[in-house]
């Protein structure tokens, strides 16, 4: 027998006209629906077990049938045909037996594959409309207005099995709307919701927190969450998205770096957007760093180099013979007044003058990236190991037992230049760097072996243009050292102290400069343009259409 939805409402019609009961009606209608979706008629096995539910709203499996279906109902949207005759001869009614008596001829098990089918997700259906603005002048029941507006978009409709019945006329009235425009002031004019079932197919209930919780679909979605996000930054903008669109069940899966929404969809979708719009718009900004440092040296040594020991030597007798030729008093100033001769050697003066200069250039480039009102932090040294405990050695208890100190721990200092830049994007594509610059160095003394670090702090704020340069920070180091040393006494004298004397000087600067350049990589917050988004009111949410 072919199951069509006609034929369902005029078998209906005919037992009515017999005096069956609600009972056996629905019965027939259940009939009906499991022949239709042992053929793959899914939409029309939906429409029959609803009517089923409808006139007997107490028996629970034709209310779980009908939900069971509706998700494959959807895929089908298959247009109903025009009504025909009764499939039964006039005067005659069904004999079919009372299908109450077996209830495995109304309900079939779940096969494997549709277990399957059904675990599938499934993406929710889109209307696909025709396009174009109409008015709309109109005056009838709630059905009729919503079949002849569907209609003139090239829609069809049906209705759940408990949408009230048809009662008074109403005026609905719209002027240049298209067809979301337009099933909005239908569903607010007549207190119903819409569900898409189909791209040219849509269901009309009736709007309260029941049917919402039965026909609404529940969909779930992700938004995947840039690395430039902190957890407290998240974990702020969930809870705005939670209390903007009241959205239940929203968790981070923090494997993938994705936030995951389950809900309603007239929930989830509004919740996704929004959270999309905060967490990934946010302006990026590639910020140029360059080191530039130079050293000078200078070292001179100049002066006069004289000797300060004298030889004292025996060159001889006054009345005995006088060595040899090679003791001629070369050199050597002869003196004595007895019957011997010494000499004393004269050293020789030699003049002197060195200097030594170098000098040192060190350029480095580098290109941190962040995000508006992330800091970044930049790190150009060495790290240098700082001992926290050492070893004492062991000690000996009466009893002969040895027992030693934790062995030594260290910590890693870092030495050298650190960076932290926050950048704050404005309207106008100007950016605004707050930089921290820190410099570390071993200050050349120590506290129980531990070594003191020197640091030198800069904190700079500057507001530059996109690729615009400038020098935030400037580090001096300069030393002078001089040392004398000569001839004692006379190296001290005035003018002629210089012929005894030699000086040496060591002149040395370090020069260090820190550049920055700011680039925008995302657009600023005046050129971003945000979507729009309708979500309806409160109580009444809208559907995405």
């Amino acid at each position: 027998m072919t199951s069509r939805p006609g034929t369902a409402l005029i078998l209906t019609a005919a037992l009515l006209c017999l005096g069956a009961g609600p009972r056996k009606e629905a019965s027939v209608l259940a009939r009906k629906a499991k022949e239709a979706a042992k053929k793959g008629e899914d939409t029309q096995a939906y429409l029959l077990y609803s009517e089923a539910a409808a006139l007997q709203p107490g028996n629970k499996r034709y209310r779980a049938m009908m939900l069971s279906l509706q998700n494959r109902a959807a895929l089908q949207a298959k247009s109903a045909p025009a009504p025909q005759a009764s499939a039964f001869p006039a005067g005659e009614e069904d004999r079919t037996p009372d299908p109450l008596l077996d209830p495995e001829q109304i309900f079939t098990s779940l096969t494997a594959r549709e277990f399957a089918r059904a675990r599938q997700p499934q993406e929710p259906p889109r209307l696909a409309a025709e396009a174009g603005r109409q008015d709309f002048d109109l005056r009838a029941e709630p059905k009729a207005l919503f079949e002849q507006v569907a209609k003139s978009f090239g829609l069809e409709v049906v209705f759940d099995g408990e949408y009230p019945p048809a009662n008074s006329p109403m005026k609905f009235q719209m002027k240049d709307v298209d067809y979301r425009d337009a099933l909005r002031g239908l569903e607010a004019a007549t207190s119903s919701f819409v569900v898409p079932i189909s791209p040219k197919l849509i269901m009309v209930a009736k709007d309260n927190l029941q049917k919402r919780g039965e026909l609404e679909q529940t969909v779930t979605l992700t938004v995947p969450v840039p690395q430039v996000l902190t957890p407290q930054e998240l974990t702020e903008i969930v809870a705005g998205v939670r209390q903007v669109t009241g959205a239940e069940k929203v968790a981070w899966d923090s494997s993938r770096n994705q936030v995951v929404i389950r809900d309603r969809i007239s929930r989830a979708v509004p919740a996704q957007l929004l959270l999309d719009e905060l967490v990934h718009y946010r302006a990026e900004v590639a910020i140029d760093v360059e080191f530039l440092q130079v050293s000078d040296s200078d070292i001179r040594n100049y002066g006069f180099n004289v000797t300060n020991t004298f030889t004292l030597s025996d060159v001889g007798h006054v009345f005995g013979q006088v060595a040899s030729s090679s003791t001629a008093l070369t050199n050597i100033l002869t003196f004595g007044g007895g019957r011997t001769l010494f000499g004393l050697g004269v050293a020789q003066v030699q003049a002197m003058f060195n200097q030594t200069n170098s000098n040192a250039k060190t350029l480095l480039q580098a290109t941190v990236r962040s995000a508006d009102g992330q800091p970044a932090t930049f790190h150009v040294g060495e790290k240098y190991p700082v001992i926290t405990s050492s070893f004492g050695g062991g000690t000996t208890s009466t009893t002969g037992t040895t027992s030693y100190a934790a062995a030594p721990s260290y910590t890693f200092q870092d030495l050298g230049i650190t960076l932290k830049i926050t950048p704050h994007v404005h309207t106008e594509g100007d950016v605004s760097l707050a930089v921290e610059s820190t410099y570390a160095v071993l200050a050349g003394s120590s506290i129980n072996g531990v070594p003191v670090i020197g640091n030198r702090n800069s904190v700079n704020q500057v507001r530059l243009k996109s690729d615009e340069w400038a020098v935030i920070a400037g580090m001096i180091t300069e030393s002078k050292q001089k040392s004398v040393s000569g001839f004692w006494g006379l190296a001290r004298l005035p003018l002629i102290g210089n012929l005894f004397k030699q000086v040496s000087k060591d002149d040395e600067k370090q020069n260090i400069l820190i550049a920055v350049k700011p680039r925008l990589v995302g657009l600023p917050p005046g050129q971003f343009v945000g979507r729009t988004m309708h979500v309806g009111t409160e109580v009444r949410p809208f559907s995405p259409l």
